[in-house]
């Protein structure tokens, strides 16, 4: 739990990152290619989200990425 305390301000910080990066853009304007690309970027972009809050290098927060993994499988768990 205090893990996950932790990840939200660099999550936050990623978050307006990925606004400044692509800013304008609707889910449903944008290819599944483009989301996984941009997924890839999210998280290249993670230890500098965590450098801006204070915090050392973290490891991308695991619940996260099982949300992805939902998204790209349909919706199911893995």
């Amino acid at each position: 739990m205090m893990t996950e305390k932790k990840d939200i301000a660099p999550l936050i910080a990623l978050l307006k990152m990925a606004a400044e990066q692509w800013p304008s853009s609707e889910v449903g304007e944008v290819s599944q290619s483009e989301l996984f690309r941009r997924d890839q970027a999210l998280l290249k972009m993670w230890p500098e989200a965590c450098r801006r809050v204070g915090l050392g290098e973290r490891e991308f927060p695991l619940g996260v990425i099982k949300r992805w993994q939902q998204e790209m499988g349909g919706g199911r768990a893995n």
